[in-house]
């Protein structure tokens, strides 16, 4: 008897043995799968992003977010999560980069502006915390209100002389209810690179007219806000490699305009480039 008791035990004891196995390796899979597991596929996204963050990369970033009615409760939180996730990889300081907020429907809302915020916590709080305006579309007049007003030094953008680039990050949904053509043109020939986002039945050519060239690089065109945040690591790559025009000596007379791996020289309304494409004369001169 007593032998076959010894047998009992040892066979019960390799079961417990086998069994608890089996619990830690499922625990294991269980704890990545889970919200509370320490690598879900948002924790890898997070750390990957943090691991290739734009090291004391300057910028004066303005977002432009359409909050008309046409933008549902649900979308618009969207929206929100993609501007947290961009913050997530920006190196954000008043000496790297500085990001402005505004908000447009049938009027603008400066939500903060370049200067207002010192860190990152205090910029995703204030995102976290903007309510949905749900009114009309003014896309044109938010694009004149981040020229005028959003990029003034008195707002908090560095001198043009500092060469630090003035970015618009713009996410539209719907048709402008005013001019927008000539008001983003205008932007763009300040100095403002403008990166277009449209969001479901937006009119491409409009889209175009918006960003910035080449629009392969400057302009997108998704189908739904749920898949906005898959631009995320394109625009990763795009706002954290080197802006030649804050590298080099470019000798611009009036604005200087970067370009993939390299950058133009523009002039001010009214007047030309010259031969040399650096230097600017007036129209009018005789």
């Amino acid at each position: 008897m007593s032998l076959y008791f010894l047998k009992m035990q040892k066979m019960v004891a390799c079961f417990f043995l086998l069994f608890g196995h089996m619990l830690l390796s499922t625990g294991s899979v269980m704890a990545k799968d889970l919200p509370g597991g320490h690598f879900t596929r948002r924790d890898v996204n997070s750390q990957s992003l943090l691991e290739n963050t734009c090291n004391r990369k300057r910028l004066d970033l303005v977002f432009i977010i359409d909050s008309s009615r046409s933008v549902r409760p649900y979308d618009f939180e969207k929206v929100k999560e993609f501007i947290l996730t961009i913050l997530q990889f920006l190196d954000i300081s008043p000496d790297a980069t500085r990001v402005g907020l505004i908000q447009y429907g049938s009027t603008v809302k400066h939500e903060f502006s370049l200067k207002t915020f010192r860190r990152k916590q205090e910029i995703e709080r204030a995102v976290r915390r903007m309510m949905h305006l749900a009114t009309g579309t003014m896309t044109g007049l938010a694009i004149q209100y981040a020229v005028n007003i959003a990029f003034s030094e008195s707002e908090g953008a560095r001198p043009l002389s500092q060469n630090v680039p003035r970015i618009i990050m713009i996410v539209t949904d719907g048709r402008p209810q005013d001019p927008v053509a000539e008001i983003a043109a205008k932007a763009r020939n300040s100095g403002i690179l403008i990166f277009a986002i449209g969001v479901g039945r937006v009119d491409m050519n409009t889209l175009k007219s918006i960003g910035s060239e080449p629009h392969e690089e400057h302009v997108f065109l998704v189908a739904n806000f749920s898949q906005i945040e898959t631009l995320t690591s394109a625009f990763q790559t795009k706002l954290c490699v080197p802006h030649m025009c804050s590298i080099v000596e470019h000798r611009c007379d009036h604005f200087c305009i970067n370009t993939p791996g390299s950058y133009e020289c523009r002039c001010k309304q009214g007047y030309i480039l010259n031969a040399d494409q650096k230097t600017c004369s007036s129209m009018f001169s005789f």
